[in-house]
């Protein structure tokens, strides 16, 4: 079914349905309604703007590259599939009226994230090739390319990691905080928690992107001004090859090693840590300071290296199971967040989503049943910022009256992040609240199921990450 058929449908159904009290409404932790009657005339205030409609771009990740390149992936993870899932909720606003009276145009970008050329295309295709009010990304992106669509002055919202000074452009709004402040806040919970122990020296394994470099420095200026010794590694994850960034990750050990390290801190996305967890083994306690796509979700341990399984993570980023080893129980935000999956992709699925089941992804249980995807808590988390940033922007928006009224909502709900507590006002254009501890965890489809409905303290029969204790750590630099 092509994209313009598969949302007429989507319109109707919604409509067939009374708008259901899906992910982003009110009463659920949406932003409420947007059709309101409006009393100004409506005008082309903005680029991407017209009487009638704005038009925003949907940035997502052409991930053929990457099972090119041996990472196993669900066949459902196509680019009209991941798509569907932030253009739904456009499809629910129009429905409803649209945002203050205009109709909301996805443009549908895409991106191969092991082609960085790629993403070079990706910004001329958002900034140049199409008139578009704003830019959403749920993840994957680099910051080289977020920088990119900032300095042509595009308003972005993502669910990923970007460093501050693409913050401080006043053009974006994201769910973690900026990669200084999470690592920082990282290594400030690995000390207060007592990960590193008094005469650890801290190793800090990182890539060479601007953003890494920027978390590395974070990290290691707190674990200095704590009284430990730390010695720094960058690789070249620019280049793209995976096979040559983990080639440089194992080299990595023997530096390490020659430092007397005894406790690795790594800021690498996932899909770069395979070689360095495969030659340090034993050697070292790890821990991921989680500044990199994907790392300490349900997705990212799903697909972890074997050799991973133990470490620990510092994250903002929250699985369905408690450190007791129960299901935990969902916010009711979250609920709306799995109720509007569960309607847009009734048809894709065998079963509605279960929790912990990675994204696109079905597992056959020993006893023949099927479990399905979990819903995409990026995507739900964003949509609802940005409905309550677009609407709040007023009658005739513009990006910087956009931006502004982002910064305005205050408390916002967050999916499977933050304690499911976020918070955007003047002076922090992110929105998380919280980081914790967790722990990689091993269970496959033939872990046996406990009383208490995980599997080794999985919500799914899945490697996950189990949190180390129930507790939160603030984020203090916000």
């Amino acid at each position: 079914m092509g994209n313009s058929h598969r949302s007429r449908a989507l319109i109707a159904l919604l409509m067939a349905c009374g708008l259901i009290a899906a992910a982003c409404s009110s009463g659920d932790g949406g932003g409420g309604s947007s059709a309101t009657t409006q009393a100004a005339e409506r005008t082309a205030s903005e680029t991407g703007v017209t009487a009638d409609t704005i038009k925003i771009g949907v940035g997502v990740a052409d991930l053929d590259g990457l099972r090119a390149a041996g990472i196993s992936l669900p066949a459902a993870l196509t680019t009209a599939n991941l798509s569907t899932r932030m253009t739904s909720y456009f499809d629910k606003w129009n429905a409803a009226g649209g945002i203050n009276g205009r109709m909301v145009e996805p443009v549908v970008l895409t991106w191969d994230p092991t082609k960085p050329a790629t993403q070079d295309q990706f910004c001329a295709d958002a900034t140049v090739d199409n008139e578009l009010f704003a830019v959403t990304i749920s993840s994957g992106l680099n910051n080289k390319t977020i920088d990119c669509l900032l300095d042509a002055g595009m308003l972005t919202y993502f669910g990923e990691f970007a460093a501050q000074a693409s913050h401080d452009t006043k053009l974006l709004i994201t769910i973690p905080p900026p990669v200084e402040i999470g690592a920082g806040a990282g290594a400030e919970a690995a000390v207060e928690s007592k990960i590193v122990k008094t005469g650890d020296v801290v190793g800090i394994l990182a890539g060479n992107g601007p953003d890494q470099v920027a978390a590395s420095a974070a990290a290691k200026q707190v674990f200095e001004g704590a009284g430990y010794k730390t010695e720094a590694v960058q690789v070249n994850t620019l280049q793209g090859d995976v096979g040559a960034i983990n080639q440089e990750t194992a080299a990595a050990v023997g530096t390490f090693k020659a430092a007397g390290v005894t406790n690795v801190m790594i800021t690498l996305p996932f899909t770069n840590q395979a070689g360095f967890y495969d030659a340090a083994g034993t050697s070292f306690a790890i821990t991921v300071l989680d500044t990199a796509s994907a790392n300490c979700t349900p997705f990212g341990a799903s697909r972890a290296a074997a050799g991973a399984i133990g470490a620990t993570c510092i994250s903002t980023w929250d699985n369905s199971n408690t450190a007791a080893g129960s299901v935990r129980p969902e916010t009711e935000f979250e609920k709306g967040c799995r109720a509007h999956f569960d309607t847009v992709f009734a048809a894709e699925f065998p079963t509605k989503s279960s929790p912990g089941v990675p994204s696109g992804q079905v597992i056959d249980l020993a006893d023949g049943t099927k479990i399905s995807s979990d819903y995409d808590a990026f995507v739900c988390t964003l949509a609802n910022i940005m409905e309550g940033s677009l609407t709040g922007a007023g009658v005739n928006p513009t990006r910087d009256s956009a931006y502004q009224a982002a910064l305005g909502l205050g408390d916002v709900p967050i999916a499977l992040a933050s304690d499911g507590k976020g918070r955007l006002a003047e002076g922090k254009n992110y929105a998380a609240n919280f980081v914790h501890s967790v722990k990689l965890t091993a269970a496959n489809k033939d872990t046996p199921k406990s009383a208490n409905g995980t599997y080794n303290g999985c919500p799914a029969p899945v490697n996950c990450w189990v949190p180390s204790t129930d507790e939160w750590f603030a984020i203090k630099s916000q």
